[in-house]
């Protein structure tokens, strides 16, 4: 049963997940690094895509199974932990996942680098409803470090972003004749929303220049201020966050229109050191350590703060937002709050999960596991 979004999670109902799905990802604290956003899984309806940098896998969450199954063609471009994968993003029926794959030698050609795309039907039998490749620059065989991300999918056109050493490179892929679009290079694409596809332009060392591409053709639309130490992450459809140091020196932290490039508001201040997530509502929801607070995205309005130290509440350490509700592990247990006002839910949510929709939540275990839990009312 669908709870949008749920008050609580049953363990009795509990569903592990494959190994893939924490496999590298977890600090010595026990914590996940980078928090549910950067889990390879997707959860739609009551089934999880859990990608490898070789493969997907569905597993359909009431009884555990894996339903399907989907490789990628060829050898890794980097194996394990190296591969570092990023969850698929769903594209009407499809989950799509790209891969970073090598091509072998032949003849007079040298071998090379391929991001392969793979959607995988949302529908029984779950099998790959189609697969596409995108030859990279050499730059991608020569990096050390390089990860591949899907950014979204929005009115036919899917965004891959893939990112090097010290550049990046953004594709925009039909996704009705499941070919090329389009190519952006130096763009590492941060969101994708209202025909935009918005993202960091490599400019001088560790100074990148925020800008819009046109999500049907990958033309530039706008570009704002080269930025020291730049920091973009989407804040809903229409706005994106940006903070660093402008050239004069001065720090910023903004909200602009995607769009535009437009200024829709400055963050409130006290807010720099935090991470911010879009509750997929109406809500921006910023935690820190010790911290948590809540702004409009569209005005940029503080909603509210809770602060460890001040008053007699303590800040939880959030673990998801979702639709209107921020789900944590407080200090009497796992909480959830009202995002938009900051107060506590009267059903304690019995578990704190990394990820949620409306039928499940996807939990850490004890033995870093992860775990599916069904929602409850």
């Amino acid at each position: 049963m669908a709870h949008d979004p749920p008050s609580w999670f049953d363990a009795r109902g509990k569903v592990l997940l494959p190994e893939v799905a924490t496999e590298g990802r977890t600090n010595l604290a026990g914590q996940v690094r980078g928090g549910g956003a950067d889990l390879p899984v997707l959860l739609h309806d009551a089934f999880a895509f859990v990608a490898s940098p070789t493969g997907v896998q569905v597993v359909d969450l009431a009884t555990g199974r894996t339903v399907g199954e989907e490789s990628a063609r060829g050898e890794a471009l980097r194996g394990g932990t190296e591969g570092f994968t990023l969850p698929p993003v769903l594209a009407g029926a499809e989950a799509l996942t790209p891969f970073l794959m090598t091509t072998p030698a032949s003849g007079t050609y040298a071998a090379g680098a391929v991001v392969e795309v793979v959607a995988v039907g949302t529908a029984a039998p779950y099998k790959a409803a189609w697969r596409t490749a995108v030859k990279l620059p050499e730059w991608a065989l020569k990096s050390t470090k390089i990860r591949v991300a899907a950014v979204g999918a929005l009115d036919g056109t899917a965004v891959v972003t893939v990112v090097g050493d010290d550049t990046s490179v953004t594709y925009g892929i039909d996704t009705t004749s499941h070919s090329l679009r389009w190519t952006a290079p130096g763009v590492e694409a941060v969101a994708v929303g209202t025909g935009m596809v918005t993202g960091l332009l490599d400019g001088e060392p560790l100074t990148p220049i925020p800008v819009g591409v046109d999500l049907a053709t990958g033309s530039e639309k706008w570009r704002g201020v080269a930025t020291y130490a730049a920091d973009m992450e989407s804040a809903g459809p229409v706005t994106v966050r940006v903070a660093g140091q402008l050239p004069d020196g001065s720090r910023v932290d903004q909200l602009l229109d995607v769009t535009s490039g437009r200024l829709r508001a400055a963050m409130p201040p006290g807010l720099e050191s935090t991470t911010c997530t879009y509750d997929q509502i109406r809500t921006l929801v910023c935690a820190s350590s010790s911290a948590v607070a809540a702004v409009d995205p569209a005005t940029g309005q503080f909603l509210w703060s809770l602060k460890t130290g001040e008053g007699d509440r303590k800040a939880p350490k959030v673990t998801a937002v979702w639709h209107g509700r921020v789900y944590g592990q407080g200090v009497g247990g796992p909480v959830a709050l009202d995002a938009r006002s900051g107060a506590d839910m009267p059903t304690k949510p019995e578990a704190a999960p990394l990820l949620v929709n409306a039928y499940v939540g996807l939990v850490l275990n004890k033995d870093l596991r992860l775990s599916s839990y069904p929602a409850g009312g």
